[in-house]
């Protein structure tokens, strides 16, 4: 009767269930729900859309950062080109007027200049003329300089600038395409929809969990491991599972065991070991167990 009863000790088996990898979708920005193309319980593929946001205010957005994509690229056309010839005669023409203008006025000055001398005219008229003349060089030095300024063209640092200011506009661009893109749900992975709070038509703020997906590839088992096992039992151990209903263990593999022990839940241990600490551990499953449904109670049999 000692035997039987060492033999039906489970000391070396804890109990643990079947999971997989949840997918949370939420809400890139505050929006209206256009579109839901599945249900709950709905099995979709890798790549497939799920939810769609209303995209109206992304494609306005779009438009004007496109806008000033243009804008950008024909401020750069210009720099690069340089002044048209146009302008360059017409700062021509401005120079030969000023020149023309100063010629008269050093003329004039010297009239008045002669006239004051033979006192003719008096100090306030030579003073007068003088600063004519003064008025028409400097009119003269500013043409000369407008000229200048379009024949040598547009400076290599205001070029480099409108090629910044491009690239600038074309990162915005692709910004707001992304921002269109992300209003667009998908799943990344082969999955089930686990929950989907919402319906076409309402309203939801930036962040919101949209569709919680449930991955159907790599099941795992979640165990709470007893702190006496840390010793023998680590990360690549080998240990079986044992399903109800099923003859013949499932080989599986630790895979992670986190290093913050925690509190179990009550049913995880017996009476006698309730009060250890505990430490989540998650084991890999064999090619037998793939078929494990999600939550699914089992026993791990520890080496």
């Amino acid at each position: 009767m000692l035997l039987l009863q060492g033999c039906s000790d489970d000391s070396s088996r804890v109990y643990g269930t079947v999971e997989r990898d949840r997918l949370t979708l939420s809400a890139p920005v505050g929006e209206l729900i256009s579109t839901i193309y599945v249900v709950e319980g709905q099995r979709v593929a890798a790549g497939a859309v799920l939810l769609e946001l209303d995209s109206t205010s992304a494609k306005v957005r779009l438009a004007m950062r496109q806008a000033e994509y243009k804008q950008a690229q024909a401020k750069l056309a210009e720099a690069v080109t340089g002044s048209r010839a146009e302008d360059i005669d017409k700062a021509r023409a401005a120079l030969n007027g000023a020149n023309a203008s100063v010629k008269e006025a050093q003329n004039n000055f010297e009239r008045t200049r002669q006239l004051f001398v033979t006192k003719v005219l008096s100090q306030a008229d030579l003073d007068a003329a003088r600063a004519a003349r003064d008025t028409s060089l400097a009119k003269q030095a500013e043409a000369e300089q407008s000229l200048r300024l379009l024949q040598n063209g547009t400076r290599s640092e205001q070029v480099e600038q409108a090629k910044a200011a491009v690239d600038i506009a074309l990162a915005a661009v692709a910004l707001e395409q992304k921002a269109i893109q992300d209003l667009t749900l998908v799943a990344a992975r082969e999955a089930v929809v686990d929950t989907l709070p919402w319906r076409e038509g309402d309203r939801v703020a930036a962040g919101t969990q949209l569709l919680g997906l449930l991955a159907t590839d790599n099941p795992y088992v979640r165990v709470y491991l007893p702190a006496t096992w840390l010793s023998s039992v680590k990360v690549g151990s080998h240990v079986n599972i044992l399903v109800d209903g099923r003859a013949k263990a499932i080989a599986g593999t630790i895979r992670n065991i986190h290093s913050q022990p925690a509190y179990t839940p009550f049913y995880a241990l017996n009476e006698r070991d309730r009060s250890r600490l505990m430490y989540l551990t998650d084991i890999t499953l064999s090619e037998e167990g793939q078929d494990l449904p999600t939550g699914m109670a089992l026993e791990v049999q520890l080496p």
